[in-house]
């Protein structure tokens, strides 16, 4: 098997053990444990960058606020254009604090949804 492929089960395991976890503490406790704090880190970033680029912010804003680089956001930018739509939902749903939303933008495909 090459570096940084996985084997489908694996990814079956790792969705299901997420999916049992029973609240945000239990989650953040069992990422804790699976992830390396660069690991957790990093995917912390992207989600802080797709929440971002929700929001309308410039790349420029972004790398400022969250210390990605243009390139990372560029990929956090494809994968809500190419994604299933997931986080963006997931974002959508939590908001960004007290009564924070998020809006589809244009550049999305399927327009500005609230």
């Amino acid at each position: 098997m090459a570096d940084g492929e996985f084997r489908p089960h694996s990814l079956d395991l790792l969705t299901r053990v997420l999916a049992s976890c029973r609240d945000p503490k239990e989650l953040e406790n069992l990422l804790r444990e699976v992830w390396t704090p660069g690991e957790l880190r990093d995917a912390a970033q992207r989600v802080e960058v797709a929440a971002q680029l929700l929001e309308g912010s410039t790349y420029e804003t972004i790398a400022q606020l969250t210390g990605a680089s243009t390139a990372t956001i560029s990929r956090v930018r494809r994968s809500i254009e190419r994604g299933e739509g997931t986080l963006e939902r997931s974002l959508m749903r939590v908001g960004r604090g007290e009564g924070g939303r998020y809006r589809r933008r244009s550049w999305v495909a399927g327009g500005t949804i609230e």
